[in-house]
């Protein structure tokens, strides 16, 4: 497989993700043009207002459009984030592009392939801990109190993006499937698989503070690559913090392209 293969099944499965989450919600509103895919919400939280990806010329006509989009999100008062893709074309003059604009550049992220093919792995025995798929209301529960919390998305957020997630996950023949991770009796890390054709991404990877650096989080990926692979899926694929890269290396994934974020 070509490097720009891993790079456009990791941004489709990206882009499905959010349209699933969009296809649940009225807070969310999906547009796609030939140029641009984004979303939008009533929600004040970037987390729910993002340009994902845009392909538009960079002429004069084009960088009006994009200060069109931008202050489509200010004119609301409204936080939101663009990414920028490192495979995409002109990627840098957009960055000069949305800085020009105001926006500021506050993170990147690393998009990573694993190959499933051929990957094996040695499932490692933790006493104590069981993995369990979450199928019921009252088990996305375990998902709310640990999910939001561990990635600071709190009040009203945190509650909409409790809701979205069931909503998206427990329907028939969801592409959404959560998983909790249960240390002694207690529920303490979560991890969100989105399986849509060839690929499976992995989201949402979280475990509480004080149960960190015991392998949890680990033991939840590889479960939850087992299982797409068993179902024939050909790509493992996900979006990784800096601080996370190492961990995902480590597993055996690949970095394929570098997003960046900015902030208006």
């Amino acid at each position: 497989m070509s490097n720009n293969y891993e790079h456009e099944q990791i941004k489709r499965n990206f882009i499905y993700s959010m349209e699933e989450m969009s296809r649940v919600s009225p807070h969310i509103v999906m547009e796609r043009t030939p140029q641009m895919i984004r979303y939008e919400s009533n929600l004040a939280h970037p987390l729910f207002n993002r340009v994902i990806t845009y392909h538009g010329a960079l002429s004069e006509d084009g960088i009006d459009e994009i200060g069109r989009i931008a202050n489509d999100y200010i004119a609301r008062k409204t936080p939101f984030t663009w990414l920028t893709w490192s495979h995409d074309a002109n990627v840098e003059v957009l960055g000069h592009v949305l800085q020009a604009k105001g926006l500021n550049k506050v993170d990147e992220m690393s998009g990573m392939s694993l190959e499933l093919r051929n990957w094996n792995y040695e499932k490692k025995v933790i006493p104590g801990f069981v993995i369990k798929p979450i199928l019921s209301s009252s088990e996305m529960g375990w998902f709310r109190d640990i999910v939001p919390s561990v990635f600071e998305v709190n009040g009203e957020i945190g509650e909409v993006f409790g809701q979205i997630s069931e909503d998206v996950a427990l329907g028939e023949n969801a592409a959404y499937r959560h998983y909790i991770g249960i240390l002694d009796g207690q529920p303490v890390a979560a991890l969100t698989a989105v399986h849509v054709g060839e690929t499976i991404g992995i989201y949402n990877v979280a475990t509480l503070e004080a149960y960190r650096r015991r392998g949890l989080g680990c033991a939840l990926i590889f479960h939850a690559l087992h299982e797409g692979q068993a179902e024939g899926r050909r790509l493992a694929v996900l979006l990784a913090s800096t601080m996370g890269e190492g961990l995902y290396k480590s597993i055996g994934f690949n970095v394929d392209v570098t997003i960046e974020v900015y902030l208006g």
